[in-house]
């Protein structure tokens, strides 16, 4: 039986139903079977998957004996599979039934990208190939759907497709070549479960895609009493597996594995650059090496085949590198392509829409802005920058939480500026590229500099390339997702993976003195050096944005909102709820009353799939790697007092404004120095030129100027009241640096915006463990 409904008006009335939830009212699906006799034609428009069949494969079970209420109840079904109504606002499809002598239900809510209005695109689709019988839900993109269905032609496939839906190749090929085949051939993002009967009997498959960019879950279904049945339920989120299975049993299907009940989990996805310890091609002769043009073309391909869609897109620009990266490339192919589309038209060209996050005139904002207007400027680019505060923070996290399904600490922090993007950037397109997955081939984050050596890096980069779908882009789809916008990631395209992976590792090593310096040979510079040149519009990006260090995401956004953020949640955990601790959650028991605080939360959401959440080991993704490094600990970095933000009230911290009160320069002795100590500047070795400080401050007191060594600079505690504001902070240095000529950008940088200024007086370092230099007066960027 099938259920298609479009009901715009009961969208709205269930929406606001779930407006005002606490953490522990997502119990939806218990409520639900009770609620067998409502209205069935209330329904609503949305996007996700599940899928249950009986388990006819295992020794004495069989189909009709097991009372599985998903199984029998079409308006549960239904419900069930409105539960994922955030995964997309463009339509609902039930179909239940039989396939062979084994029930099956299958729920699917679209988000409709490519032939969006064609309803014969809806999913699950119900296709009949001569005796084969195929029930399919999928859910993400395929990139490569046009060769797959010439392929098929050339083998004698007879077939034709019934829709332009990208998915619909699954079916086809499922019916010809097979499961594990089908899964190997698929180039894009994925997560399918397919539903098979024929002359063999009945199949069941579900996969997931290389990198894991797609989720899909899998448990053992209950019965009507709460008892272990004979059935398998799927599900694109947990939410939607509460109460319909064994809790103990519901398991994330990996990336790049398929399931069966024949085979259980297998792996598909065998590249040897991650399955071989002994993969070195750069050391062998007879390999041809992979060069940079190759790698910057696979790159440009991988934005080209994401471009596919028959609706308007955007794209995420941090203010990082890796953002600016997509932009470098994605921008002229736009352009191109909405010029065209302008010629046949006759109407303007649109802008490509862009999304920004971070607090007001936070670096990583003014970063962005400066990549926009490098890029193109508001002719071609229309930015949108959704601005957070602190006091937003802390009521997010309960539903970030229900929707990230994680307690994982760091992952939730760096979810919430992810929230607020995808937010801003739902109301206006249906997807967005990203720049997710650079670090994790080109070793962008700053605790690869303590690597001992290249092998070390390649193998680091192997287990944390292994973790994405746990955490990086576990982050992405849900935070989107949430929102009903799809996120897209060329970076992680696998052949542009393949290659980036088959370079020598010694190219990717981190000198800690570069890193420090901020000069060439810091983390990414690999990255860095292949977007250096113009652009095919003959763009460049900004150098302060490019050659700008590397920042976590709850960390690059703006103020030092984490630990406001963490004090908030360890107030609200008493010292014996943490102690109980171990007992309460046995499995990665929290350490820390924010790992508390978040586990709770989860644990009153999800009862009994603690083991689902794969943490990293130690707490963090620095603790898992081979080498000792002591930047971090599971609250972020090891000196937690350096989690204090600069531009708050003052204690016994040295900021940078502090030191450069001691260290102006002496423009009579020196001339024009742009208030850096010393006052010359000098040169690093790769032709970069670097001054010794950055920050600015001005004196009422004392408008003379004098030089101060650096140590006699870090003994000096503060030179404003401990109660000063932030206010006054900010427009200190920005008059300071506004009279050594810098314009307003340049003396936003000054001003740190986020705890980058907050110098360690032992080290002279940020928590990022490099000093706050620019590197030179034209190429300002922060660390």
């Amino acid at each position: 039986m099938r259920f298609h409904k479009a009901a715009v008006l009961s969208i709205i009335q269930s929406a606001a139903a779930f407006s005002s939830y606490t953490p522990t009212s997502f119990q939806h699906s218990a409520s639900l079977l009770s609620s067998s006799k409502q209205n069935p034609k209330q329904t609503r428009l949305m996007c996700g998957l599940i899928a249950a069949i009986d388990d006819v494969w295992s020794s004495g079970t069989g189909g009709e004996s097991s009372e599985i209420p998903i199984l029998q109840n079409e308006l549960l079904l239904e419900q069930t599979t409105d539960i994922l109504y955030h995964r997309g606002p463009d339509g609902m499809t039930c179909y239940s039934g039989n396939v062979g002598d084994a029930r099956y239900a299958m729920g699917h809510t679209r988000l409709a990208i490519v032939d969006p209005e064609n309803r014969a695109a809806d999913m699950p689709f119900q296709l009949e190939f001569d005796e084969k019988k195929i029930k399919l839900a999928a859910n993400g993109e395929i990139y490569n759907h046009l060769s797959i269905y010439d392929e098929l032609k050339a083998d004698g496939w007879k077939h034709d497709r019934i829709s332009g839906s990208d998915c619909e190749v699954i079916a086809h090929s499922f019916a010809k070549y097979g499961g594990p085949a089908t899964a190997a051939k698929l180039d894009g993002m994925f997560a399918f479960v397919v539903f098979e009967e024929s002359s063999d009997g009945v199949k069941a498959f579900a996969a997931r895609d290389p990198v894991g960019i797609k989720p899909l879950y899998l448990g053992k279904a209950l019965d009507g009493k709460g008892d272990k049945a004979s059935g398998y339920v799927f599900a694109s989120e947990l939410k939607a597996l509460v109460n319909h299975v064994v809790p103990e049993t519901v398991k994330a299907i990996p990336a790049g594995h398929y399931w069966s009940p024949e085979e259980g989990l297998v792996c598909y996805y065998n590249p040897d650059w991650l399955r071989k310890d002994d993969f070195a091609p750069w050391d062998s002769k007879d390999t041809p090496q992979v060069t940079d043009e190759q790698l910057k073309d696979s790159f440009d391909a991988s934005i080209r085949k994401r471009m596919m869609s028959d609706v308007d897109y955007g794209f995420f620009l941090s203010g990082g590198v890796d953002s600016a990266c997509v932009a470098h490339s994605l921008l002229p192919m736009y352009r191109d392509a909405k010029l065209e589309e302008s010629k046949i038209s006759g109407e303007p060209m649109t802008p490509i829409p862009t999304f920004t996050v971070g607090m007001e005139n936070s670096p990583d904002v003014m970063a962005a802005k400066a990549v926009v207007e490098d890029l193109g400027g508001s002719k071609y680019i229309d930015h949108k920058i959704r601005y957070f505060t602190p006091d937003e923070v802390f009521d997010t996290i309960p539903k970030i939480i229900y929707h990230m399904e994680t307690y994982e600490a760091e992952l939730i922090r760096s979810s919430i500026p992810n929230w607020f993007l995808a937010e801003h950037a739902a109301k206006d397109v249906k997807m967005v590229l990203t720049g997710e997955g650079s670090d994790e081939l080109f070793a962008g984050y700053l605790y690869f500099q303590d690597a001992e050596n290249k092998i070390q890096v390649q193998n680091e980069l192997r287990r944390i390339y292994g973790m994405l779908g746990n955490i990086n882009l576990h982050r992405t789809d849900r935070m989107t997702m949430a929102h009903g916008l799809e996120a897209r990631v060329p970076f992680l395209d696998t052949e542009f993976t393949r290659l980036a992976m088959s370079i020598d590792p010694q190219r990717k090593v981190v000198d800690p003195v570069a890193v420090k310096n901020n000069a060439r040979g810091r983390e990414k510079t690999l990255l860095r050096e292949l977007f250096e040149e113009p652009n095919a519009n003959g763009d460049s990006l900004p150098r302060p944005v490019l050659w700008r260090a590397k920042a976590m995401q709850c960390e690059g956004v703006g103020e030092d909102w984490v630990s406001i953020l963490q004090n908030k949640v360890r107030s609200l955990v008493s010292d014996e709820d943490y102690a109980r601790a171990p007992e309460l959650f046995p499995l990665n028991t929290p350490q820390t009353k924010e790992e508390f605080y978040y586990r709770r939360i989860f644990a009153e959401n999800f009862p009994g799939m603690d083991h689902v959440v794969t943490p990293w080991e130690g707490g963090g993704r620095a603790m898992g790697a081979a080498w000792k490094s002591d930047m971090y600990t599971r609250e972020g970095l090891k000196n937690v007092d350096m989690l204090t933000h600069s531009l708050q009230e003052t204690t016994k911290k040295t900021s940078s404004s502090t030191v450069l009160a001691a260290n102006r320069c002496d423009e009579k002795k020196k001339g024009p120095s742009y208030g850096f100590s010393g006052g010359a500047n000098t040169i690093n070795n790769d032709g970069l030129s670097r001054r010794d400080m950055t920050a600015f401050v001005s004196s009422s007191a004392d408008t003379t100027t004098t030089t101060s060594t650096t140590a006699e600079i870090m003994e000096i505690e503060s030179v404003t009241s401990t109660t000063s504001t932030s206010e006054s902070y900010i427009e200190e240095v920005k008059s300071g640096a506004a009279i050594f000529g810098y314009d307003e950008f340049e003396q936003m940088l000054c001003t740190g915006g986020d705890d980058r200024s907050l110098i360690d007086s032992t080290t002279g370092a940020n928590k990022y463990h490099i000093r706050p230099f620019p590197i030179s007066q034209d190429e300002i960027f922060r660390g």
